[in-house]
C-alpha cells in the first residue's frame, strides 16, 4: 500500500509540473508577469481635510504624461451618502499629477464633477490624439441608464463633453471600463467589457476602432468566457505589445475582486482564456505605466466600506521573467 501511495504521488508530480499541451504555437517562450516587490499606497482617497466625508474610495483610474508631468485620474468619491446606492453613485472624476517619484503626488481639482448633476462619472481613460492635437478621453456616464462618452481637453486640466455617445443603439449588460491605445493599423482602438456582441451568451472584451473618436466601426469580440449571461464579470481590460507577443489583462471579479488574469496571444485580435492564461495577479483594475524608467502596474477599490476604512490606489514594480 505504501508503495502504492508513493507511485501516486510520484505521477500526480509529473503530471502538475508538466507545461501544458493546449499552449498554442507561437506563445510557449512568453514572459510571464509579476509583482515586483512590495506594493506602496500611491494616491491617498481623500482629497483634503476641507471634506467633512471621512471614508472616500478610489477605483478605476488611467495615467498619462505630458511634459514631464505624470497625471492621474480616476474614481474618486465618498461612500454614498444615505439614499444613494453603491456603484451608482460617482459624482466625481479624481485628478492629481507628480513631476516627481510616484511617492509625491499634489491633488488637482476634479477633473470632471457631476455633484449637481447625473452624479455619475467614471473609469476614464485618456488618450492624445495625435490627428487633432487633443486629449481624447473615454469616461462612463449615466444618462438614463449607463452609457461611454468622449471627453476633448488641450491641456489635460479643462474637460469638454462630446455630443453624443459610443454604442448609442445598442448597449449591452455591463458595457463599461475602457482602455485606449494606437493600433498597429493606425487606428484607436478601444477596449471594453460587454455581455452579448453579435448574440453570443459570453462575458466578453470587445474592440470599437475610430480614427477621429466620433466615428466608430462595429464592436468585434477579442475575448470571451462561457460564464455569464446576466452581468459582465470581466473588468477593465489592459492590453501590452511585449517583444511580439500581446498580453491582455482583466479582472475576473466573478472568482475574486482582486484578481487580474494575463492571457497571451500572438494575434492581438484573438485571446483564447481556456489555453492561454499564464497566471494571476493580485489587483483590481490594474493599470500599467511607465515612469522613470521602471514599469509599474496599479491596483484599487473596492467601493465596500465594510472592507476596509479607506481604499486608495497602491502601486507596485510589475516585473517580467525571461
Amino acid at each position: 500500500m505504501k508503495n502504492l501511495l508513493i507511485a501516486a504521488f510520484a505521477l500526480f508530480a509529473i503530471v502538475a509540473c508538466k507545461p501544458k499541451e493546449s499552449i498554442k504555437k507561437g506563445v510557449e517562450g512568453a514572459g510571464i508577469p509579476y509583482i515586483k516587490g512590495e506594493s506602496k499606497l500611491m494616491i491617498d482617497p481623500k482629497p483634503s481635510p476641507d471634506f467633512d466625508d471621512n471614508k472616500w474610495f478610489t477605483n478605476d483610474h488611467c495615467f498619462i504624461e505630458k511634459d514631464g508631468v505624470l497625471h492621474w485620474f480616476g474614481i474618486n468619491n465618498p461612500f454614498p451618502p444615505k439614499g444613494k446606492d453603491l456603484y451608482r453613485y460617482h459624482p466625481y472624476l479624481g485628478h492629481c499629477t507628480t513631476t516627481g517619484t510616484i511617492n509625491d503626488w499634489k491633488r488637482e481639482p476634479f477633473a470632471i464633477d457631476e455633484s449637481k448633476g447625473s452624479e455619475y462619472i467614471g473609469a476614464p481613460f485618456v488618450v492624445w490624439h495625435e490627428e487633432s492635437q487633443r486629449y481624447a478621453m473615454v469616461v462612463e456616464v449615466w444618462h438614463e441608464t449607463r452609457r461611454l462618452q468622449v471627453y476633448w481637453s488641450d491641456d489635460l486640466y479643462d474637460w469638454k463633453p462630446q455630443e453624443g455617445y459610443i454604442l448609442p443603439e445598442t448597449l449591452w449588460v455591463g458595457t463599461r471600463d475602457p482602455h485606449i491605445m494606437k493600433g498597429t493599423d493606425g487606428k484607436y482602438w478601444i477596449h471594453v467589457v460587454c455581455t452579448g456582441n453579435k448574440g453570443v451568451k459570453q462575458t466578453q472584451v470587445i474592440r470599437i476602432k475610430t480614427k477621429d473618436f466620433v466615428n466608430f466601426e462595429a464592436p468585434e469580440t477579442i475575448l470571451g468566457i462561457n460564464d455569464c449571461t446576466w452581468a459582465t464579470l470581466i473588468e477593465s481590460p489592459f492590453l501590452v505589445e511585449r517583444n511580439g507577443l500581446w498580453y491582455l489583462f482583466f479582472t475576473y471579479a466573478h472568482r475574486r475582486y482582486a484578481e487580474t488574469l494575463v492571457v497571451v496571444s500572438d494575434n492581438p485580435d484573438h485571446f483564447d482564456y481556456e489555453k492561454n492564461t499564464i497566471t494571476t495577479l493580485f489587483g483590481h483594475a490594474a493599470e500599467i505605466f511607465e515612469h522613470q524608467g521602471k514599469t509599474y502596474i496599479t491596483t484599487c477599490g473596492p467601493e465596500d466600506q465594510h472592507y476596509l476604512n479607506s481604499h486608495g490606489v497602491t502601486v507596485a514594480e510589475l516585473g517580467w521573467t525571461k
